[in-house]
């Protein structure tokens, strides 16, 4: 058998090149460059210090060699494979011979003068000078020297681990997506790849060259033996200033014993992994004033039977941040700068790839970072999520010697954009603990099966990752009721997660410490079986925010924002922002920032400097948010429950209608003063009313009255028409009343207005089917139980209008349900003269229009007959002249012959006679 011994060369080769050899100086004892040594030995004596970097030599097995950039020959007469050739050093075979140093060992580059070091491969090539060292350029750029400057080389014997994570940045634009398949196969190209944060790295793909920087790396503290061969390693000497470079002496280390070997292994590893490392390291990668022989002695001394000291035990892993800045700590006093390098392994590290442009800085992450200061208004329920969550997984030693079961997940539910998957963040922030999104698009999948795999890994993840907070959005979407679905498909998915959260693996999660937390706006479509306890143990509602949580909210948002808005603005914001959740109180702020930018844009048109400069710093002077901006936000975003029912109510004011004023007074008692004055409701220990109902003739304004009622009062207002809640259809009647008063409920306070409503609340048993199985019956039923029922109706008033109040049913109309019930009348004298100067304000009238002679003249009119009467006597005009400027008396004369009153004195008798004898409780 022939054993051919990398460190051996040749000796007739060595005779041809005697004279570019390395000889030794008698007066500093330093191994110089042959050529050189006469120009070193006139300086030596004098101060060796400034001779250092101006000739190649060789010190305690250090080469101070000469920089120069390597080219396609030198690869050539190297003979190095083409898959190696990327971080590899080329020196010539003598210095490699006189510095002890084996093919294919990893090097230690240092630059003295930028405090900087990679580590590389050295592989020999006959194309290099003794004294030089050849580099590639990309190690050029590492090491920040170019040609002509000396760098010291020095073999990586000490302790070396590999990286748990490790991020990168693409250098440049690539115009293909960065995928997990490209970060896995880099994840192979960069095998064994030394990493250094700020330091660029090379990949091939698709033939091409691509450069990627380490912007972050975390370090961990066990040692991978599997990605090291025997020739660099040796368990007996981590911290030896010897190494074993002959390859017999190498061999004689392995065993083909393989419970020998392993039983190695193991012992390595674990005195390894509990090594701690507590000094920090900074970014110049200074040294201590201790040599490796004294950290020998020191080993010596401590050392037994090959163990480590028992100082050095601990468990730590070391985060080495987004800079240059290495924060570690590190107990071993005796171990230089030089000591740590981490490599890629691609069974241990995490890689993670960025397009260039894509990752933000450092500030920019800080900045932005979900935190539980940046969320408003839910401090109750992020102090019952942080009891749940922090509290098991910090504290589990409580749990533990009370012996009562940690908590297992928490379910948030409540209306979209009011804060769930915002405090899903911040507690993936705060926590500090593994987080993973459970997305069901990205789980489910087509094929039989891969859906119940994909689930299954994730979960295995979180158990080997512990502790681990599993976050599943939208879990109605995931987890639907299985006795309402039809698909065997959706079946399997939620009976693999019930297993995977509480089955055989109960005593795993429990010791793992894996906790979950889930979001969803639909509690009720939820299968059961996922909210019982030991599952999800706590149901948090994240509910409409109130006035107060709404101020806290809007502080917030403009916390970072510069604005001119004072605490008093922010809470007259707060409570006209009645509906208005967490997402559309954002929606206003970016609105608001945006108006503001188009106001000072706007300005800057003005200017007459073309310099860019002066108009960046005119738009940082000027850019504030106003009160009027965020006024004019709040017209342009509307809340998210009355997106679906808002509509458009025509802007009508109190004094656009004339007349009514007692009517008037008793709306704005039973709606506005509610809002206004909550602490004298309070204070006399008082509800305000529930129900509205106006009745009276027809054309007596009362859907006027309702429309200036949203309007001055500034409540979400909610039209029902009575066709749109019938259908065909068995139940889903009730389903739309229903869903009414949960729209008004989450957008409260609010007004549910029923125009006509004796159509949808006639008496039981009028509509026919032996009396009570008719659809109107059920609608009645159900709207009785949404006004008092089990379930309270809260800052929601049901304001109605009818002019057939005996049609209604009795139930309706007892207090508790309609507490006020008002009767509109016609208008008097005196308002129909109010009715006749609104309507014919902006209409040019003849001197022998008199108002009063027109209301004496329109007794049993009602205001709706008066609009028409001023709209037909102005066509008057118009036909008989088009270029008529002013209507005159004469045209009301004609207009009193074609509009006539239509309410007769017998159903104003009938109105009387209802009011006496059914009794019901009118104001």
């Amino acid at each position: 058998m022939k054993i051919f011994n990398f460190t051996c060369f040749s000796a007739r080769k060595m005779s041809k090149k005697k004279h570019d050899s390395f000889q030794l100086c008698e007066l500093c004892g330093r191994l110089v460059y042959s050529r050189q040594l006469p120009d070193h030995r006139a300086v030596c004596g004098a101060d060796s210090s400034r001779e250092d970097h101006k000739c190649a030599f060789i010190q305690d097995g250090v080469l101070h060699a000469l920089v120069v950039e390597r080219n396609n020959k030198m690869i050539s007469d190297s003979k190095l494979p083409l898959p190696s050739r990327k971080n590899v050093i080329l020196l010539n075979s003598n210095t490699m011979r006189e510095c002890n140093l084996p093919i294919g060992k990893r090097v230690v580059l240092r630059s003295d003068q930028k405090n900087l070091e990679i580590v590389c491969m050295a592989w020999p090539s006959s194309g290099v000078s003794p004294e030089c060292v050849a580099l590639s350029q990309l190690s050029l750029e590492n090491l920040q020297v170019s040609g002509g400057e000396f760098v010291s080389i020095r073999a990586l014997k000490k302790l070396w681990l590999h990286a748990a994570r490790v991020e990168l940045e693409l250098c440049d634009a690539v115009e293909f997506e960065v995928n997990q398949l490209f970060t896995d196969y880099c994840l192979q190209d960069l095998r064994n790849q030394y990493v250094c944060p700020g330091h660029k790295l090379e990949v091939t793909f698709y033939g091409r060259a691509r450069q990627l920087m380490v912007i972050g790396l975390t370090g961990s503290c066990t040692l991978d033996t599997n990605s090291i061969s025997p020739a660099e390693f040796k368990p007996q000497q981590i911290f030896s200033n010897t190494s074993t470079s002959k390859l017999t002496d190498q061999l004689e280390m392995l065993s083909l014993n393989r419970g020998t070997r392993m039983d190695a292994k193991a012992a390595m590893s674990r005195d390894v992994e509990d090594l701690t490392i507590r000094r920090n390291l900074t970014s110049n990668y200074q040294k201590e004033n201790h040599t490796e022989d004294e950290l020998v002695d020191v080993e010596s001394k401590e050392k037994s039977e090959g163990s480590l000291p028992q100082s050095y035990h601990a468990k730590a892993k070391i985060d080495h941040g987004y800079g240059n800045t290495l924060r570690s700590d590190f107990p071993l006093n005796q171990l230089d700068s030089q000591s740590l390098f981490y490599y890629i392994s691609p069974e241990e590290t995490h890689l993670t790839i960025h397009a260039r442009g894509t990752r933000q800085s450092e500030h920019s992450v800080l900045k932005n970072k979900v935190t539980y200061k940046s969320i408003g208004g839910l401090h109750k329920q992020v102090a019952l999520v942080r009891e749940m969550i922090e509290l098991p997984l910090k504290h589990p030693e409580m749990f533990t010697n009370y012996g009562i079961p940690p908590p297992r997940g928490v379910l948030l539910h409540g209306p979209s954009g009011t804060g769930k998957t915002l405090i899903a963040q911040a507690v993936a922030a705060e926590s500090g603990a593994h987080f993973i999104c459970l997305n069901g698009p990205d789980v489910l999948s087509r094929y039989y099966g891969e859906t119940e795999a994909r689930l299954r890994d994730i979960f295995r993840e979180a158990r080997e990752r512990a502790p681990t907070i599993v976050f599943i959005d939208e879990l109605d979407a995931l987890c639907p009721k299985r006795d309402k679905v039809q698909n065997e498909f959706e079946k399997r998915v939620v009976a693999t997660l019930l297993t995977l959260m509480d089955g055989a693996d109960t005593a795993n999660f429990s010791s793992s410490h894996v906790i979950f937390l889930a979001a969803t706006n639909r509690p009720d479509a939820i299968d059961p079986a996922l909210r019982r306890p030991g599952r999800l143990d706590r149901e948090i509602e994240i509910g409409i925010p109130n006035a107060n949580d709404r101020e806290d909210i809007l502080r917030t948002l403009l916390l970072n924002v510069p604005h001119g808005c004072t605490e008093d603005d922010l809470r007259s914001f707060a409570e006209l922002a009645h509906g208005y959740v967490g997402a559309d109180l954002t929606a206003v702020c970016k609105e608001a920032g945006f108006m503001s930018f188009k106001r000072c844009l706007a300005e800057q048109n003005g200017l007459s400097t073309d310099d860019v400069g002066v108009q960046e710093e005119y738009l940082k002077e000027r850019l504030l948010v106003t009160r009027e901006d965020i006024m004019a936000a709040f017209r342009q975003v509307r809340p998210s429950a009355m997106r679906e029912v808002s509509i458009d109510v025509p802007k009508v004011r109190w004094e656009d209608i004339g007349g009514n004023a007692v009517i008037k007074q008793k709306l704005k008692q039973a709606v506005e003063w509610p809002l206004k004055h909550p602490e004298a409701f309070q204070r006399l220990g008082i509800r305000p009313p529930k129900g509205i109902l106006m009745y009276g003739p027809p054309g007596c304004s009362k859907t006027l009255v309702a429309r200036a009622l949203a309007t001055e009062s500034g409540l979400n207002f909610l039209a029902v028409k009575g066709p749109e809640l019938f259908s065909k259809w068995v139940g889903e009647s009730e389903k739309a009343v229903r869903q009414v008063f949960q729209k008004a409920r989450a957008a409260a306070p609010s007004i549910v207005f029923f125009d006509e409503i004796d159509a949808l609340a006639a008496r039981r048993g009028s509509g026919g089917d032996d009396g009570g199985s008719s659809v109107s019956d059920r609608v009645l039923t159900q709207l009785l139980t949404e006004l008092d029922g089990v379930e309270t109706l809260k800052d929601v008033v049901m304001v109605a209008a009818t002019n057939r109040p005996d049609m209604i049913d009795k139930a309706l109309l007892r207090p508790g349900r309609i507490d006020r019930i008002v009767y509109v009348p016609l208008p008097d004298k005196n308002a129909r003269e109010e009715i006749f100067k609104i309507h014919l304000n902006d209409t040019p009238l003849g001197d022998d229009v008199v108002m009063g002679d027109l209301a004496e003249k329109t007794e049993m009119f009602s205001g709706a007959e008066i609009t028409a009467l001023c709209r037909e006597a102005a066509l008057m005009a118009l036909q008989e002249d088009i270029e008529s400027n002013e209507v005159l008396r004469r045209h009301f004369d004609e207009a009193f012959r074609a509009v006539k009153p239509r309410t007769s004195r017998e159903l104003i008798e009938m109105y009387r006679k209802y009011q006496n004898e059914s009794g019901v409780h009118s104001i």
